[in-house]
C-alpha cells in the first residue's frame, strides 16, 4: 500500500514521488481519522529532496540500525540511527535526506490544527518548534505507539480514547519541543550555553554516567526548557546532546579497557548500556573496533 502522506516540494509545490518506497503495512487512513494519520511500514530508501509536508511529521525508526545523510542548512550531516530514535519536522519545514539502507517506520503526520486545537492552555503568539533528528524520548514514543495500537484494534477505542491520547500527544509536544515555556515566561535568551554551562552539564554527565541520562536531565540542571536546550546546546557545541554523552562514554570506555583485568560486561554497566551486545554494537559503530579488537591492539 502507498502512503497517503502528502509530500511536496519546497519551490515549486508540485507532489513530491519520494514516498514511492514507502511501503504500508498499517495505516489509519480507513478509520477516518480527521487531522492525523498514522502509517506503520517498511522502506529500502527514501531519498527526498527540498520537500515539505503541510503537518508535523513524526517518524520513528523501530528495528535497524543504521547511518545516513540529512542536508541541514548548506552543510550535509552524518546521522546514526537506532531503534527508539525519533524525527520531528514541523510543517512547511523542508528537508532533504539520503537514507540507503533499509528502514522499518512509524509515522505520525498530524496537522498543525489538529495539534493546535487539543491543547489545552493558552497558546502565546511567536511559537516556534523544533526541528531535530535522533531524538530520544520515551515519553513521546510511548504517545506515537499508544496511537499505532488503536490503528492496530481498528480504533475499538472510540473517538474518546483518541481524543484523550491527542490531547497528551498536544501538550506533551508543545511544552517540550517548541519555545512555549519561554515566550510564557516572557524570557529571551540568546545564548545559554558557554563553558561554565558545559562545566555544570559534564559534571552531571560524569556523576550519572551509569544511569540513562535524558534531555530534560541536562536542561534541568540549567534550569532552561528543552527546546532551548536542544537548539543552543548544537549551537556552541556542533553536535547534539545525545552525541555529546556517547562520546564521553566512548572515551571513557576506551580508558577501562585498557585494564585487562575490567570484564567488558562491567564496563558496560558502569558506562549506562543496557547490555554488553548494545555496548559493543555502539563502540564499533563509533570507533571501528569491537572492544576486544581495541584492547588487543593496546
Amino acid at each position: 500500500m502507498k502512503t497517503s502522506i502528502p509530500f511536496f516540494h519546497k519551490v515549486t509545490n508540485i507532489k513530491s514521488n519520494c514516498g514511492d518506497p514507502l511501503d504500508i503495512k498499517l495505516s489509519s487512513h480507513s478509520l477516518n481519522w480527521q487531522g492525523i494519520l498514522v502509517e506503520r511500514g517498511v522502506s529500502p530508501f527514501f531519498y527526498p529532496k527540498d520537500v515539505v509536508t503541510p503537518n508535523f511529521y513524526f517518524a520513528i525508526e523501530m528495528e535497524n540500525t543504521y547511518s545516513w545523510q540529512a542536508l541541514k542548512g548548506e552543510k550535509e550531516t552524518i546521522l546514526n540511527t537506532e531503534p527508539g530514535d525519533i524525527w520531528i519536522n514541523p510543517p512547511n519545514t523542508p528537508f532533504t535526506h539520503n537514507i540507503d539502507v533499509p528502514c522499518n517506520f512509524l509515522i505520525i503526520n498530524m496537522s498543525p490544527e489538529t495539534m493546535m486545537s487539543h491543547f489545552e492552555g493558552h497558546l502565546p503568539e511567536g511559537l516556534i518548534f523544533l526541528n531535530n533528528y535522533s531524538i530520544q524520548d520515551k515519553t513521546l514514543e510511548h504517545l506515537m505507539y499508544l496511537l499505532l495500537f488503536e490503528v492496530e484494534a481498528k480504533g475499538s477505542n472510540g473517538r474518546w480514547y483518541l481524543e484523550h491520547v491527542l490531547k497528551l500527544f498536544s501538550n506533551y509536544f508543545i511544552r517540550h519541543y517548541s519555545n512555549y515555556r519561554d515566550l510564557k515566561d516572557d524570557k529571551k535568551k540568546s545564548s545559554i550555553i558557554d563553558q561554565k554551562e558545559m562545566t555544570i552539564i559534564n559534571e552531571y554527565i560524569d556523576e550519572n554516567i551509569s544511569l540513562s541520562i535524558t534531555i530534560e536531565d541536562l536542561a534541568n540542571e540549567l534550569l532552561v526548557s528543552k527546546f532551548h536546550f536542544l537548539n543552543e546546546f548544537k549551537k556552541y557545541t556542533g553536535y547534539t546532546p545525545y552525541q555529546h554523552i556517547l562520546n564521553v562514554r566512548i572515551t571513557r570506555a576506551k580508558k577501562m579497557l585498557m585494564d585487562p583485568e575490567i570484564k567488558i560486561t562491567t564496563i558496560a554497566h558502569e558506562l549506562g548500556f543496557s547490555d554488553s551486545s548494545h555496548f559493543s554494537r555502539t563502540f564499533k559503530k563509533s570507533t571501528g573496533y569491537s572492544p576486544k579488537s581495541f584492547r588487543d591492539n593496546n
